[in-house]
């Protein structure tokens, strides 16, 4: 339990942190900060995947209308249909991986309940590509897709509060899903010139629905960025989990070869019916140019002061160092390795509150989510032997990254269903 509890919420907390200094970006369902407004989205999905005739295909169809009504200009709507198209052609030895927004919006259709939806459309190289995506496509593809949903429904409401110095922004959202039977037929051009079309088996998927509300205040700092993450479906019972993520990057984007990241994290879990158990554990992680790897570390290698600071002295020993779980083990490193590495807090501090509430059938979910993130500095030297069994050191400095704080509560009552799960 607790390296799924520790994979899902660093995968996430440093997908979201990743972003932190990229310049800020308008509305973008979340992506980005919103500048002071009102904002409305709703969004409506699909996918298959499948395999048949030697084609692999995963596709997913999205329709979204977006209002923003930004302070002090008017009001302005967009809204279109997406697809997005992986497919590999064994036959013919092509790839496809293309974005596309439909000449034809109406060319997807799904009913407000999730009770079924069809795609019937022709992609062709004149159709419009997302923007910043990729060339668009080289030949014809004809996609007639139905979904019908089967149940059960699932529903999700969310409430969201973010600040950043004086900028703060309040979102709530409300999702329902269904789990649903999926048939697909693909068109496509021979080498010879004509078409062919491949009936792939019925697929179990799911069909999607949110619709989310944001208000924001004040004035973006140039420190700011989003953050956030989630955490799927859990057994019934109390959980806890608590993390501080430190994450240090070096060199100029996008050529930030190295990075150096420790987490700390505890977890503590009654599920229902049987006694409370807790765990705790230090991580660094160490990618450098030449290779890389995850150790589990001793808890007094570490010093940490709140959003602050933190610093790491440890020896990583060898030849078979300890390793963080569900990580691959470690290449290009020689041990021992010594690594010395500090992250001092630099601009504004980021704060969410999140609270998610989801229930499928007889099963419920509560999650509760604090997050404190704040930009840092950070530098670091590693020493370990050469290939002659001479130690030499790195050091990286002029690093930038960030800070993080994460406290999750969950209460999970009831039986999860296999069914419910089957979500997008």
């Amino acid at each position: 339990m607790k390296s799924i509890w520790r994979t899902a919420v660093l995968v996430a907390v440093l997908l979201a942190m990743g972003t932190m200094f990229v310049p800020t970006v308008a509305a973008q369902k979340g992506a980005g900060l919103l500048p002071a407004g009102t904002y409305r989205f709703d969004f409506t999905g699909a996918d298959f995947s499948g395999f048949a005739n030697n084609i692999s295909i995963f596709l997913d169809v999205s329709s979204g209308t977006d209002v923003a009504r930004p302070d002090g200009a008017p009001a302005t709507t967009t809204s279109g249909t997406q697809v997005s198209l992986f497919m590999f052609d064994n036959n013919t030895v092509t790839f496809t991986f293309a974005c596309l927004l439909l000449d034809h919006p109406g060319d997807f259709a799904i009913d407000n309940r999730l009770g079924s939806a069809t795609l019937n459309t022709t992609l062709t190289p004149s159709t419009p590509t997302c923007p910043g995506f990729g060339p668009p496509l080289a030949t014809n593809i004809g996609i007639n897709a139905t979904w019908t949903g089967v149940g059960p429904l699932g529903s999700s409401t969310g409430a969201s509060d973010y600040s950043c110095a004086t900028y703060t922004a309040q979102g709530v959202n409300r999702g329902l899903t269904n789990t649903a039977s999926a048939n697909l037929i693909l068109t496509t051009v021979t080498t010879s010139g004509g078409t062919t079309n491949t009936a792939f088996p019925p697929t179990q998927t799911a069909l999607n629905f949110n619709h989310s509300d944001v208000q924001a205040h004040g004035t973006i700092d140039p420190g700011c960025g989003p953050t956030g993450f989630g955490i799927g479906p859990t057994p019934a019972g109390h959980f806890h989990f608590f993390g501080l993520f430190a994450n240090g990057f070096f060199g100029a984007p996008p050529f930030s070869f190295d990075q150096v990241s420790l987490v700390q994290s505890s977890t503590s879990s009654q599920l229902a019916g049987r006694p409370a158990t807790g765990s705790a554990e230090d991580d660094l992680n160490v990618s450098l140019f030449s290779g890389s790897g995850c150790f589990v570390i001793p808890s007094s290698d570490v010093v940490t002061n709140g959003l602050g600071s933190a610093s790491v002295q440890t020896t990583i020993p060898g030849p078979n160092p300890p390793v963080c779980a569900g990580t691959f083990p470690p290449f290009g490193l020689n041990f021992p390795m010594t690594v010395n590495a500090t992250w001092t807090a630099q601009g504004p501090v980021m704060t969410v509150h999140d609270q998610n509430n989801y229930q499928c059938m007889g099963y419920t979910q509560a999650t509760s989510t604090f997050v404190q993130a704040v930009g840092a500095s950070s530098t670091a030297t590693i020493t370990m032997p050469d290939y002659f069994g001479n130690p030499q050191t790195q050091t990286l400095s002029g690093g930038f990254g960030n800070i993080t704080q994460v406290s999750q509560r969950v209460q999970a009552n009831g039986a999860l269903q296999q069914s419910c799960l089957i979500r997008a």
